[in-house]
């Protein structure tokens, strides 16, 4: 090699490239990134794999994801090879991938395979997602934890026997519960009260009878509600009704609300210590939960619709408050209905029914003295959901703007996920109903890139909001 040579060599090696800039630079923009690149950053090279890393990154936030992912069931056949393959005494080797199904990214979407932590994520059942990227999930013993999917972090919450009407029975680890039913009946000839005996469940199968929803308030070491740490509000069984735990708490707390059964709650965007509440007939309350203990006031009346004689089954009832003007709220009334009802020579048994989504009714509340209900058929929503999608389920009720989105998402849709009611044999032998509700045309259908994988069943799949922030 020549002198010239060598020192064009030299020369060209002291150039400085991506992995010498400045430290505040590269972590300045690294945290700039939405979660998707975030999660590529890492395999460029040892700096940046390090930058993500770094103290100063936790000071700012990644954008905000324009749609949230959907996480998508195990392939069976793949997750028994899994297990097959690990041994019990080898933690790393057990931890199991989870798959996500991105809407935005190419013109089929993209899918993100991210390892997960202990408990196995194929065993929980996730009752809730945040828009903050957390989910609460249901162990193999109806145990509550917040995991953030994309990070691995992970907390948990009160146990399940902090629930005032639920008892363990254990040797060791618990083999089963009790659920204890608060109310009674009375008998008109003698006045006695007639106690409803308690149902014993199998370890596993508590958490599909006793959990409907649960809503992140606030995230850990969040201050979306300026509670120090986290806030989970949980809906659930019997009657539905409402508990709240804090970070720190190590119980449950009921709050008290007789005679109402709940079906959805959200954040208040406008207000940001308050948290909207929905019953079963439609009626909105407003929650002061920084307060102790948490105060409540009716702000919108009862919802009468006009499928007054379907069953509860075939009606789920969310609630969404609308980014503009803030306090506009929405309640989405989604009708199912039985598959197999075209089949007059066929009746499945109760818990093996398949429902499918056919149309929704929207109502609307400004602050009058009713809810308005708006025509949503015809390519009309009276400008409510106009460059505007709502995302649905067990997941945070939320509506994304889809102007300038991909083509995957689309204004005046919903996008729905499957939220029961289940049980242990329905999560894993009927088909989750989950699919896109297009209000100009009424179709319904799964989303395009997602097809397949909504051939398998477990767990059922839930909207998640990716998220870096640290917990």
């Amino acid at each position: 090699m020549t002198t010239m040579s060598k020192l064009q060599v030299a020369r060209e090696s002291s150039r400085p490239g991506w992995a010498d800039l400045p430290c505040d630079l590269l972590e300045s923009v690294l945290g700039r990134l939405p979660v998707p690149d975030r999660l590529r950053v890492p395999a460029v090279c040892t700096a940046w794999q390090s930058a993500t890393r770094a103290p100063l990154l936790q000071n700012y936030q990644p954008a905000p994801p324009p749609s949230p992912w959907l996480m998508l069931p195990f392939n069976p056949t793949a997750h028994r090879q899994h297990r097959q393959r690990t041994t019990s005494d080898d933690d790393s080797n057990s931890k199991l991938s989870a798959r996500f199904l991105s809407l935005t990214e190419g013109s089929g979407g993209r899918t993100y395979a991210i390892r997960q932590p202990l408990p196995a994520v194929s065993d929980r059942l996730c009752i809730g997602s945040s828009p903050d990227g957390w989910l609460v999930t249901a162990d193999n013993v109806s145990e509550l934890h917040l995991l953030n999917p994309v990070t691995g972090a992970q907390v948990p919450l009160p146990s399940v026997t902090t629930l005032p009407y639920v008892d363990a029975t254990s040797d060791g680890r618990v083999v089963s519960y009790s659920l204890r039913f608060s109310c009674c009946f009375t008998e008109e000839e003698d006045d006695d009260e007639v106690m409803i005996p308690p149902e014993t469940f199998a370890a596993e199968e508590l958490r599909y009878e006793i959990y409907d929803k649960a809503v992140v308030l606030s995230p850990p070491r969040g201050s979306s509600l300026d509670l120090d740490g986290y806030a989970v509000l949980l809906i659930c069984q019997p009657l539905s009704r409402l508990a709240v735990a804090r970070d720190g708490d190590t119980a449950w707390t009921l709050l008290d609300t007789p005679g109402r059964c709940w079906a959805d709650a959200v954040c208040a965007s406008s207000e940001p210590r308050v948290v909207y509440t929905m019953d079963t007939a439609g009626r909105v309350d407003a929650w002061d939960m920084t307060a102790a203990p948490p105060s409540s006031r009716t702000i919108a009346p009862p919802c009468f619709c006009c499928c007054t004689g379907m069953s509860a089954s075939c009606r789920n009832k969310y609630l969404v408050e609308l980014s503009s003007p803030p306090g506009r709220l929405l309640q989405v009334h989604r009708i199912r209905e039985a598959a197999h009802a075209r089949y007059k020579w066929w009746e499945p048994r109760p818990d093996r029914v398949q429902y499918t989504t056919t149309k929704v009714e929207l109502f609307e509340w400004t602050g009058g003295q009713r809810w308005a209900q708006l025509d949503s058929s015809n390519n009309r929503t009276d400008g409510v959901l106009a460059g505007r999608a709502l995302f649905l389920g067990k997941s945070a009720s939320l509506c994304v703007p889809a102007d300038g989105l991909p083509t995957m998402i689309h204004g005046n849709c919903v996008y729905f996920t499957d939220d029961g009611p289940w049980s242990r044999d329905r999560c894993r032998e009927v088909a989750p109903d989950v699919g896109v509700l297009d209000l100009a045309d009424g179709t319904y259908r799964p989303p395009r890139a997602a097809v397949r994988d909504l051939l398998w069943k477990w767990p059922p799949p839930v909207w998640v909001f990716p998220s870096l922030a640290p917990s």
